[in-house]
């Protein structure tokens, strides 16, 4: 069920009757309009910048990173009906040239990994973009209390012995 609509129809409610009980509503015609439609907005608004706030995420840059001249700005969960991928998206800034595999990992509370992800950058002296790490459908956004963003280690990789 949408709980925006009932919230919106108890606004609206609201506007209406609040005026006419302070008389303010018989201060001039029209501006019952007027305070419905700055209620409205206010109330859009308001939904807009919890929203935001709700979808972003704690990111740490490890110190390799941070030597190499990488640093972040806001970091949000993705989120959409059409692609219901866990995926986060991060503003990264470079200060040098860097082309890297990054590994994101998800921690939970207790300091468990939960999750990885990977992706490839590439990025000029003085650039910036945002670059997404898409996670297994299988971890649980809800638990994630923090990633963190390293450079994947590159080289062969070591096979377990019998």
């Amino acid at each position: 069920m949408n709980t925006i609509q009932p919230i919106a129809q108890s606004l609206l409610l609201l506007s209406l009757i609040l005026p006419g009980c302070s008389g303010e509503g018989n201060a001039r015609p029209g501006s019952i309009g007027q305070t419905i439609g700055q209620n409205v907005t206010e109330f859009a608004q308001g939904v807009g910048t919890g929203v935001d706030t709700q979808l972003q995420v704690d990111v740490e840059l490890s110190p390799d990173l941070t030597e190499a001249g990488l640093s972040h700005t806001i970091a949000k969960q993705k989120t959409s009906i059409d692609d219901p991928q866990k995926a986060i998206s991060i503003y990264l800034l470079s200060a040098n040239a860097i082309k890297c595999t990054l590994i994101a990992k998800a921690y939970n509370a207790d300091g468990q990994e939960i999750g990885r992800a990977t992706s490839e950058v590439e990025f000029a002296e003085d650039d910036a973009q945002y670059i997404a790490f898409t996670f297994p459908a299988e971890m649980d956004r809800q638990t994630v209390k923090v990633y963190k963003i390293a450079e994947k280690p590159s080289g062969a990789e070591q096979k377990v012995q019998k």
